[in-house]
């Protein structure tokens, strides 16, 4: 991949506008978020001060041709390009999603429900360090509590309900428990007719007659295989070791046999880093999903920063998921990270800017998915509601959730000229701002970097072939695939 790194794109002078340059040979990249303008180098200049007026007149699709005449430079100054009020407007656009994100009031959509902390696997990065003895589970009446509170925003935004099953342990350990919990927020759901998506994430690892009712009961399976079995095993064994991918294939299997969609998640670990398109390679032949999502290995629980991927790493990450990404694109299957996605306005994974209310054992709604328990959530000062016993309803407390947003909305100062800021994590979930010191390593600030960089080369490649170019500028939104 040889194109200018992500530093080269700089902040233009747009009035506060977040919209951003990169110069190539022969033209001139312009960037605000979800949207990239492609200009021949000779017109980048008067198209970068074309910018500054969003009160101009917009060119027609044949009022220049690129000419570089006195005639054709003085009309570049009274009027503008299509491209021009395209990124102001994705640049406005931006910066008014990102400030109702933290401004407007927190009305969860999505019931995120971690039913328990136990699990039948011994992942060796493990977020959550679950037990595969029993203990505390998610009690009927939370839920149902919880299950209102969401209905009745979603009924008032005109949203479905969505109902997620993940968690700091395997959900479908308690079948019995799951399918009550079900029945329940289905019930709830159609009292206020509303339609109802539900989705589980599971390891995969349980007998058959229990996939087949998982394919039955959900309408989207996220399932976690981490590659071929010398990997899987390797990096998610059994709980006491054993083989974790008979039983992952056998689960995809039944999710296919039933019709129903299917996405993996892979976690890239330094022992996984240079097979990445040997993982894609298995993971498109045996368990066939639609997508599959991959993440870089994070610090939290049983991972320590020593097993995390380094700065001196990002290059093979980075090359690495490109050509992974082109094995699963010959399966016909997408091949993700999460971490930056351009197609949205986002930062890091926080419930309180994402309208989750996620409910963990004990009771208790918390702001970060790294927090599985009620004790966890107040040691950590991320508990954002609770039930209420006497009433049976589910109480938010709004003056913390404001503050913790208040906490977590700045960018932090080595973002301010970055021009990928709008869809970034930042350092989440590796470190939390309320942690306090930044950690040394910048491996996922760099990474997303070279991604996204990587990405809108594409888009940019694809829209001078493809595109159709007004005096010498071709445009268009910047689509991830």
């Amino acid at each position: 991949m040889t194109f200018p790194p992500p530093e080269s794109f700089r902040p233009i002078r747009a009035g506060a506008l977040p919209i951003f340059r990169q110069d190539h040979r022969e033209y001139a990249l312009f960037y605000a978020p979800g949207y990239l303008a492609a200009v021949e180098l000779k017109q980048a200049d008067a198209f970068e001060a074309s910018l500054s007026q969003p009160a101009a007149t917009t060119i027609g699709e044949t009022a220049l041709t690129g000419s570089s005449t006195p005639l054709a430079l003085a009309v570049t100054q009274t009027m503008t390009w299509p491209a021009v009020v395209e990124l102001r407007r994705h640049a406005a656009a931006a910066q008014q999603t990102w400030a109702e994100a933290h401004t407007r009031p927190f009305s969860p959509v999505c019931l995120m429900l971690y039913l328990n902390n136990e699990c039948n696997l011994g992942c060796t990065y493990c977020y959550s360090n679950p037990s595969p003895r029993p203990g505390p589970r998610l009690e009927l009446a939370t839920v149902r509590a919880g299950a209102k509170l969401v209905a009745k925003n979603c009924r008032a935004q005109g949203q479905p309900f969505t109902l997620v099953f993940h968690g700091g342990g395997e959900p479908t350990l308690h079948q019995p428990l799951a399918d009550r919990i079900l029945n329940e927020v289905e019930g709830i759901a159609a009292a206020y007719d509303l339609p109802i998506f539900r989705y589980i994430a599971t390891n995969g690892v349980m007998p058959p007659a229990k996939a087949t009712w998982v394919a039955e009961r959900f309408d989207l399976i996220g399932l976690s295989c981490d590659g071929p079995e010398s990997l899987q095993n390797q990096q998610r064994p059994l709980w006491g070791g054993g083989s974790s991918s008979p039983f992952v294939e056998r689960t995809a299997q039944a999710v296919r046999e039933a019709g129903k969609p299917l996405h993996a998640r892979v976690t890239i670990t330094p022992q996984s880093l240079r097979r990445q398109s040997e993982i894609a390679a298995y993971v498109c032949q045996q368990l066939k999903p639609q997508e599959i999502h991959v993440e870089p290995i994070y610090k939290a629980g049983r991972a320590r920063a020593e097993d995390c991927l380094t700065m001196d790493q990002v290059e093979t990450f980075v090359e690495e998921f490109f050509k992974a990404r082109a094995v699963a694109r010959g399966y016909g299957i997408r091949w993700l990270m999460s971490g930056s996605r351009p197609g949205e306005i986002h930062g890091p994974y926080c419930h309180v800017f994402r309208e989750v209310l996620n409910l963990v054992p004990g009771g208790a709604a918390t702001a970060c998915f790294k927090t599985t328990t009620a004790v966890q959530t107040r040691q950590q000062e991320v508990m954002v509601g609770e039930m209420e016993a006497a009433s049976g309803c589910f109480s938010l407390d709004h003056d913390h959730i404001q503050s913790l947003r208040q906490a977590l909305r700045l960018f932090p100062g080595k973002c301010g000229n970055c021009f990928n800021q709008y869809h970034c994590v930042r350092d989440c979930p590796d470190h939390c701002p309320l942690e306090g010191v930044r950690p040394s390593s910048e491996f996922g600030c760099q990474a997303q970097k070279k991604l996204v960089n990587a990405l809108l080369q594409e888009t940019a490649e694809a829209l001078r072939i493809t595109g159709t170019f007004v005096a010498g500028v071709v445009s268009g939104e910047v689509i991830v695939s």
